[in-house]
């Protein structure tokens, strides 16, 4: 692998056959956006790639996590003229194009790949950093031309961005990028936590912090952990096929890792209940040396099966660490560092992770959680009682002719409540009020919490004043414009709902 600047911008080449792969990455993804604007680095992209000429080249970009990437596959001049084309793009973004890329966005709509794993991101987060992969948003619509200049400056620069290339590096290239600093990433705020939790979400998971991507011995005993799931589900009892894991470094010392796997229809509690007691077990006594040995074994075949294919990922992640501001490891090192990894090393790694774990279950599975010492935690902010404050309640004769207005809200000095037929009471604290969203008539504001509650605040349930009363409390910042075309109906916006992808 071979390091050069081009334009100011890292480039980790490698030789290769005769067409050239590229990718231009930047360290930008879901997790740098706020819930209002949810899909404005997707629309970015969009923009970017609607302002190229027609091609025939293998070309396409995605928007991730916490990366954006372009890349392309072609004769090396081909792919050169993409690359440029894109940094003139970012560099004067054709926002004429809004109105028909936010329609192609609206029309792509597709469900991330992320349900399970943005469902532990959430239980950690909450509405803020990764965990907004849960969040629809309101909708690419009530992006602005400002709001999208404004992500693609601060962004879009050459600080922020890397790129690798595998095969013939295009002569001449241009990387033509807006000057600008890698912007800093701050880290959201865990939701507090002394000892591990279980939760319901969406798939079966198991959340573990750990410190920086440097530490094979987590590495090692999160394969294990894979293992021994792989070998209790799917092919002791048959009610799993697949198991699966993700790291998002959220800096160069906060790695979070996600471990997931299906389930049989029904079985979701079973293998929800094989993962806690596999981790817990690695916990405890940590893996065996035969066990270390087959990951290694399995870690090396990897590196011997397809060479090429190891130097395109090994390109990658130097591009990805250097937007990251990550350390950069090659391969081998990696692999030598397995290989004088032991069994007591594994357990501590693991034993270090014991009091952030979060083991998630779907929604409607049959499972009460592992029992002590892991407690349960709600989703969002669900409290006992309803808080001191104003109160505000339908008719009575409403309340009397329908269970399902025996409902109430409070807005009092330190948050928002609604309690909803169920009994069951949610809070958002005025300072984790996310967005205030009105229905397309006026007469109502879905409420976002980034503690992951929504409140309806309906002037036809609960008299005209509670929304004046909304209006005292929340900041003028946190209530969203109307979008240039709205669409009919109420706004869309909910929490959860697995709507973004590439």
């Amino acid at each position: 692998m071979q390091r050069i600047d081009i334009d100011g911008v890292p480039v980790f080449a490698a030789s290769g056959p005769a067409r050239t792969t590229a990718a231009l990455v930047f360290g930008v993804g879901l997790r740098d956006e706020t819930f209002a604007t949810i899909e404005v680095t997707h629309l970015v992209e969009h923009l970017a790639m609607g302002a190229l000429p027609r091609t025939h080249l293998r070309c396409n970009a995605v928007t991730d996590v916490d990366t954006t990437t372009f890349f392309a596959t072609g004769r090396p001049e081909a792919v050169g003229a993409f690359l440029e084309g894109v940094c003139r793009a970012l560099a004067d973004l054709p926002t004429e194009r809004m109105d028909l890329e936010v329609g192609v966005l609206q029309a792509e709509s597709c469900g991330a790949p992320y349900s399970a794993m943005g469902a532990l991101w959430a239980a950690r987060f909450g509405l803020a950093g990764p965990g907004l992969v849960v969040a629809d948003g309101p909708g690419p619509e009530y992006l602005t031309e400002e709001i999208v200049r404004a992500h693609a400056r601060r962004w879009f620069v050459r600080g922020n961005a890397a790129l690798w290339c595998s095969g013939p590096l295009p002569a001449d290239l241009r990387l033509p990028l807006p000057a600008g600093l890698r912007p800093d990433r701050p880290v959201p705020p865990s939701r507090p936590q002394t000892g591990p939790v279980w939760t319901r979400g969406t798939g079966v998971g198991l959340l573990l912090t750990a410190g920086g991507a440097g530490d094979p011995a987590l590495t090692m005993g999160v394969e294990v952990l894979k293992e021994r799931l792989r070998d209790t589900a799917r092919h002791a009892r048959g009610l799993a096929y697949s198991v699966d894991s993700m790291a998002l470094d959220l800096s160069a010392d906060r790695r979070e890792v996600a471990v997931v796997a299906d389930a049989r229809e029904g079985q979701e509690g079973e293998v929800a209940g094989l993962l806690w007691q596999a981790y817990a077990q690695l916990c405890e006594s940590g893996p065996s040396a035969a066990e270390l040995a087959h990951a290694v074994d399995g870690f090396a075949e990897e590196l011997d099966a397809d060479e090429r294919a190891v130097v395109e990922s090994e390109l990658a992640d130097a591009a990805y660490c250097a937007v990251g501001g990550l350390p950069f490891r090659p391969v081998q090192e990696v692999l030598g560092n397995w290989r004088t990894t032991g069994t007591e090393e594994v357990a501590a790694a693991l034993r270090g992770t014991w009091t952030t774990a979060v083991l998630s279950v779907p929604e409607g599975a049959a499972y009460e959680g592992p029992g002590d010492p892991v407690e349960r935690r709600w989703v969002c902010g669900v409290q006992a009682h309803l808080p001191e404050g104003r109160t505000f309640r339908p008719p009575a004769l409403a309340r009397l002719l329908s269970r399902e207005n025996r409902v109430a809200l409070v807005v009092g000095e330190r948050g928002l409540a609604s309690r909803d037929a169920d009994g069951d009471v949610h809070a958002i604290p005025w300072e984790l009020v996310e967005a205030a969203l009105p229905t397309e008539d006026g007469r109502a504001v879905l409420v976002v919490g980034r503690n992951l509650c929504t409140v309806l605040v309906d002037e036809d349930r609960y008299g005209r004043r509670i929304v004046a009363a909304l209006r005292d409390r929340v900041p003028a910042a946190r209530w969203l414009p109307r979008p240039a075309a709205p669409a009919e109906g109420r706004p869309k916006a909910v929490p959860v709902g697995y709507a973004n992808c590439p």
